[in-house]
């Protein structure tokens, strides 16, 4: 669509004023309409700063400046502002990448809580077993036993990205974007490692009551649950033999069935060959196919639930790291590969969020300005945590059988 016309811009920011403006941008983003390749970071300084080519002039020692006002620039600040907005948009894009998958795998939850903090939970204790009241009797008090789950101290990581005399003189918005991107994709992909590790169980933060387990195990005594397999992904029998760990859960407090449904089976990209038939197929062929004299039957397929599968190369590359944590025997990628995760993902792990990506602008007159000629710096940055909420809605097989 060519250029976008700044002179458009500055006189949206001078009638409408900075909010509007910022929301146009921002929706316009969202919707496609404009990339931010479509800006030009020089023509920006131009238009949006008083005296903005007497500005770019004199960022370059090589010329000499002169006065070239025009009626349509508004002030610093909007050339501050529009940039960052492009800068986040670019980063934004590159932090939404198709192959990353661990927002499908935790439900956010956000706090303000930067240190290790517990989630309160009020259930039934066992021993209230509800008995028939009796006419003209009190209703029993029913107790209440208090139950806490540990949520870890969330992390702070960012980067700081520069914009340089020569990115305005020469016009590298390219470059600058290209930049954004790299540090937008960085940190995404740093999130989605901590997330991984913490869904496949190579880091275990799970500690309920002060009491702390493995996020998969089956200890006799210890764990109260099991929620471990060695099943090898072949056919609808493995995904029979988690359902069966499923049925002999109970809820923790009153010995109830835990009552769920999967909906997620979680592998490496190289099983996903193999899990989609098994979940997908709706025709499938049972019994005796290669003796005499032979017997076969076919029917529709008989997972009752509906599964999708979430996969992407980090879930190899982690359970690779992460070997002999947590039980893990992942050492090499056809051990990774047959690794298989079933469940409510995002019932059982948490992103705890002390605050989203955002971006930031150094003030003006930064030293660096002097010291580096860097003219503007933006710092991009989150802070939060992965944590495991309960296991129980998650069943890991290690393929090995």
């Amino acid at each position: 669509m060519g250029l976008f016309p700044i002179k458009e811009l500055a006189r949206m920011w001078k009638e409408k004023g900075k909010g509007r403006t910022l929301h146009f941008l921002t929706e316009g983003f969202e919707r496609g309409d404009f990339k931010p390749e479509d800006f030009s970071i020089r023509d920006m300084a131009y238009h949006l700063i008083k005296d903005g080519r007497e500005y770019v002039d004199g960022l370059d020692p090589r010329r000499k400046s002169h006065v070239t006002e025009d009626a349509s620039w508004v002030d610093t600040s909007a050339f501050s502002s529009i940039n960052r907005q492009i800068i986040f948009s670019a980063i934004q894009d590159s932090m939404s990448l198709e192959t990353l998958i661990g927002d499908n795998l935790c439900t956010t939850m956000p706090s303000s809580l930067q240190e290790d903090e517990l989630i309160p939970g009020i259930t039934v204790s066992s021993d209230d077993q509800n008995p028939e009241v009796g006419e003209g009797q009190d209703y029993p008090l029913a107790g209440i036993a208090e139950e806490k789950i540990r949520i870890p101290r969330a992390q702070k990581h960012g980067l700081i990205l520069g914009v340089t005399k020569e990115a305005i003189i020469a016009d590298r918005t390219g470059f600058l974007l290209e930049r954004a991107r790299s540090i937008g994709n960085s940190l995404a992909i740093r999130r989605e490692k901590a997330i991984i590790d913490v869904v496949i169980g190579g880091v275990n933060p799970y500690i309920r009551n002060d009491l702390a387990r493995n996020t998969y195990a089956n200890i006799a005594g210890t764990s109260y649950f099991d929620n471990l397999l060695t099943d090898a992904l072949v056919d609808y029998t493995d995904i029979q033999a988690a359902a069966e760990l499923f049925y002999a859960m109970s809820e923790p407090n009153i010995g109830e069935p835990l009552l769920h449904n999967p909906d997620t089976l979680i592998c490496c990209p190289t099983l996903t060959w193999t899990a989609n038939p098994i979940l997908h197929d709706n025709t499938v062929t049972l019994g005796l196919t290669d003796t005499a004299p032979g017997i076969r039957s076919q029917g529709s397929n008989r997972i009752p639930w509906t599964l999708k599968v979430e996969s992407n190369e980090w879930v190899t590359r982690r359970l690779i790291a992460n070997t002999t944590l947590g039980g893990l025997t992942s050492g090499n990628r056809a051990l990774a590969n047959a690794h298989w995760f079933i469940g409510n993902p995002k019932q059982a792990f948490l992103w705890k969020e002390i605050w989203p990506m955002n971006v930031q602008e150094a003030p003006p007159n930064n030293p660096d300005e002097f010291d580096a000629d860097i003219v503007a710096k933006f710092k991009v940055s989150y802070k939060g945590c992965a944590a495991v909420r309960e296991p129980r809605y998650m069943i890991r097989s290690g393929g090995t059988t």
